[in-house]
């Protein structure tokens, strides 16, 4: 009982403490601010002979170099795995990097949600038991919108929609793939 006393008072004690002031729409994205983040997915797919499993860990580093406009590169490790019934299994790495332009709207007052679309390219290096023997594929270009909502000043979570055009997917020679896509993810404001 006086845990849960101790730690109502804790919450009440908090609730009271002076908080920053909220920062407008514009300052949120202001010039000199420096956002980490990243996304990171799973994917198992299930067919009558096989299974895939995927699993992509994108992080990110954004620098604001004048007011909404900021550069992002996106850094990506992608592993896939499949199990065959009577093929042999196999599995793939592929590692690198996108390079990409993001313009943010302005908000409304002290909005917490900022719209954003972005733009670039990139490249990616592939390895593995699958695929052919080009190593780097590349991504051009990458471009997608989104919003961020700020549950501070400092903390948002992310979603975005994003077309890319991917020349020798997989490693393949001449094997061109267009990728649609949601990405979610959450960031943080370190300035």
């Amino acid at each position: 009982m006086k845990k849960v006393s101790l730690l109502i008072m804790i919450l009440l004690a908090a609730s009271f403490a002076p908080r920053k002031p909220a920062l407008s729409a514009g300052d949120k994205t202001a010039k000199g601010r420096i956002e980490l983040g990243g996304s990171v997915s799973l994917n198992y797919t299930s067919y009558e002979d096989y299974s895939i499993r995927v699993i992509s860990i994108m992080p990110s580093l954004g620098f604001f170099v004048i007011p909404r406009l900021a550069l992002e590169p996106r850094f990506l490790l992608l592993h896939e795995s499949a199990s065959h019934r009577v093929l042999p299994d196999y599995s793939a790495t592929d590692f690198g990097a996108i390079f990409n332009v993001v313009y943010h709207f302005e908000g409304k007052g002290e909005s917490d949600i900022v719209p954003f679309i972005f733009g670039g390219l990139g490249f990616v290096t592939h390895s593995g038991d699958v695929g052919g023997a080009d190593q780097v594929t590349m991504v051009l270009p990458d471009i997608g919108g989104g919003f961020k909502v700020f549950f501070t000043n400092e903390a948002t979570m992310r979603a975005e929609l994003f077309y890319q055009r991917v020349f020798n997917a997989h490693g393949w020679k001449d094997m061109d793939a267009d990728e649609l896509g949601i990405r979610a993810g959450v960031s943080i404001f370190v300035k």
